[in-house]
């Protein structure tokens, strides 16, 4: 009945009207609709707001397209559904990246990422969440009678200063609000676009396509914009940066990278080897596997890596299913069928019967198979355990390895 972490009363929220009930409620006392797959959320409480405080936010400003238009069509009972089903598909998809949604704006939403809670990677997480956005839209729009919704987002990046406004409530003071619904208003429908600012903080992260120096009304310069159009694969921002800027040079670290081209020719002599590398965030970890893999440049080897991503800690198994999406060598050209076919071709070379393998794979790669395969007969749980690296947090100055 209460929050593990703050010890503030639960709410479950309705999904079929949105109205909130206690935990032990079954029934929406607004509908009377079972609540019991209902989500249970705290009960939201003022934010503690500091007179002024300088920050650096992303802010993500989404609209939909031709609500005039909608409304007209529909009955208020109706249009005020519709709008209700896209608000929280929007919320949903903010929160996921672990965004803040600041305001509803009529059919509009403003979000901020980098406060209340900073990451180092809030200009991606709102990218992300623009792109869930859409496709939470196009998934409402599928559902039988929907109004058939189209919506546009616009981000940006600067410094702003967050502080108490004339009502009391969190207020942004600074252009990057304005910027990112100036933004907004000039993308097509169904896109994201972002300002060079976001740009330079995602660069390789996502394919983009390079829309100009547009002027945006109220803005006194030109700006340069940029469509999002879908992650690009790249695994984190170092290698991200280090194939759109090139690396810096490799200094002091040639002890460990001879114990790893050792513990390398000992692995082509036929012995296993397991090697950990340890050490304070930013030290050089990550620079040093690349070196690593560039001195392997002439021998032929497969290189598969397993990552895990905060905003994908509850997408059970992510890090396995990347890393199988990998060894098929799949990208976003390929086909459902195509994709299909090499995952049969897998299993088939892995002596695996794809009529009892392809059932239970498939769904952890997202991949439908129709009825061209019966439905497993191994019962499935719900239950997934995350993975997530151990860091030492000790005083070394340097990476450790530690091989067996």
């Amino acid at each position: 009945m209460f929050c593990i972490q703050c010890a503030d009363p639960l709410r479950r929220l309705c999904q079929k009207c949105g109205c909130e009930s206690p935990p032990e409620a079954r029934f929406c006392a607004q509908c009377a609709a079972p609540l019991d797959a209902a989500p249970i959320r705290a009960e939201a409480k003022p934010l503690d707001v500091p007179h002024g405080e300088r920050r650096h936010l992303t802010v993500l400003f989404c609209d939909l397209v031709g609500s005039t238009a909608i409304a007209a069509q529909l009955d208020p009972e109706e249009w005020r559904e519709t709008l209700a089903g896209f608000h929280r598909a929007a919320a949903e998809a903010i929160t996921r990246f672990d965004g803040h949604v600041a305001k509803y704006l009529g059919d509009g939403v403003m979000a901020y990422f980098g406060w209340p809670a900073a990451h180092d990677n809030d200009a991606e997480r709102a990218a992300r969440a623009g792109l869930a956005i859409l496709d939470a839209i196009a998934k409402l729009n599928e559902q039988p009678g929907h109004a058939k919704l189209s919506a546009r987002v616009g981000i940006d990046s600067g410094t702003v200063v967050i502080g108490q406004g004339a009502g009391g409530e969190a207020e942004v003071f600074g252009e990057v609000p304005n910027i990112a619904a100036r933004v907004q208003a000039t993308a097509e429908p169904g896109t994201v676009a972002i300002t060079d600012a976001p740009h330079r903080l995602v660069s390789g992260l996502f394919v983009v396509e390079d829309r100009g120096a547009q002027e945006l009304k109220g803005i006194e310069r030109p700006l340069q914009l940029y469509r999002v159009i879908r992650p690009s694969g790249m695994r984190g921002r170092f290698p991200a940066m280090a194939a759109t800027r090139g690396m810096t040079p490799f200094v002091g670290r040639e002890d460990e990278l001879r114990l790893l081209l050792n513990r390398w020719e000992r692995v082509l002599e036929g012995e296993g080897q397991v090697v950990t590398i340890i050490g304070e965030a930013g030290i050089g970890k990550s620079r040093l596997v690349q070196r690593f893999r560039e001195e392997l440049a002439a021998t032929p080897y497969t290189w598969l890596e397993c990552a895990t991503a905060p905003f994908f800690q509850n997408t059970p198994f992510y890090a396995v299913a990347d890393m199988l999406q990998q060894s098929f060598h799949w990208d976003a050209s390929h086909t459902v069928e195509q994709r299909l076919a090499a995952l049969e071709a897998s299993l088939g070379l892995a002596g695996l019967d794809p009529n009892v393998a392809v059932p239970l794979i498939a769904p952890l790669l997202e991949l439908p198979i129709g009825t061209k395969y019966p439905p497993s007969s191994i019962a499935r749980t719900n239950s997934a355990s995350g993975c997530s690296p151990q860091w030492s947090h000790g005083p070394s100055a340097r990476p450790r390895l530690n091989p067996w």
